[in-house]
C-alpha cells in the first residue's frame, strides 16, 4: 500500500482537476459562479451557512472535493494493483468505474444531500455529468498506467 501512495495522490489530484474544471465550468454556464459551486460542496459539512462564508467555505469545498477524489483514486488504483484483468482491460474498467462513480453520486450522495432535487435527469447536462465522471476515472487510470500500476 505504501508504495502505491504517491500514485494514489497523483491520480486523485488528476481526477479532482478534471472534475473541478467541469464543476467550475458548469457554475459559469449556469450563472451561479465558481465560488458558489465550491460553497455548495462545503454545504455538505456546514449546511446553507456555507453560502455566506466567502472564500473560506469555497476553499473548504475545494478541499472536500480533493479528498473525495483521493478516495476515488485509492479504490481504483488498489483494484488495479490487485486484479490483473482490470489492468489488462484498463480503459474498459475505467469507463465502468466512471459510470459507477456517476451512479453513486447521483443515486446515493446527492439524494442524501438534496432529496427534493435528486435523482433527476436533465438531458444534456446529465450526459455531460456522465462524461465528466468517466473522464475522472480515465485520468485516474492514466496516472496509474504512467506510474506503472
Amino acid at each position: 500500500m505504501a508504495r502505491l501512495a504517491p500514485t494514489i495522490i497523483l491520480a486523485g489530484l488528476a481526477g479532482a482537476a478534471i472534475d473541478g474544471a467541469y464543476a467550475s465550468s458548469l457554475g459559469i454556464i449556469r450563472d451561479i459562479g465558481v465560488m458558489r459551486v465550491w460553497q455548495g460542496v462545503a454545504g455538505g459539512w456546514i449546511g446553507p451557512a456555507a453560502r455566506e462564508g466567502g472564500i473560506a467555505t469555497a476553499l473548504l469545498g475545494v478541499a472536500t472535493h480533493i479528498a473525495i477524489a483521493q478516495v476515488m483514486a485509492a479504490v481504483f488504483v488498489l483494484a488495479l494493483a490487485r486484479l490483473e484483468p482490470l489492468r489488462r482491460h484498463r480503459w474498459a474498467a475505467a469507463t465502468a468505474y466512471g459510470l459507477g462513480l456517476y451512479a453513486f453520486m447521483y443515486l446515493v450522495v446527492l439524494p442524501l444531500r438534496w432529496p427534493e432535487v435528486f435523482p433527476r435527469w436533465t438531458g444534456l447536462f446529465s450526459v455531460t455529468d456522465i462524461a465528466a465522471h468517466i473522464g475522472v476515472a480515465m485520468a485516474i487510470a492514466a496516472v496509474a498506467k504512467w506510474r506503472g500500476v
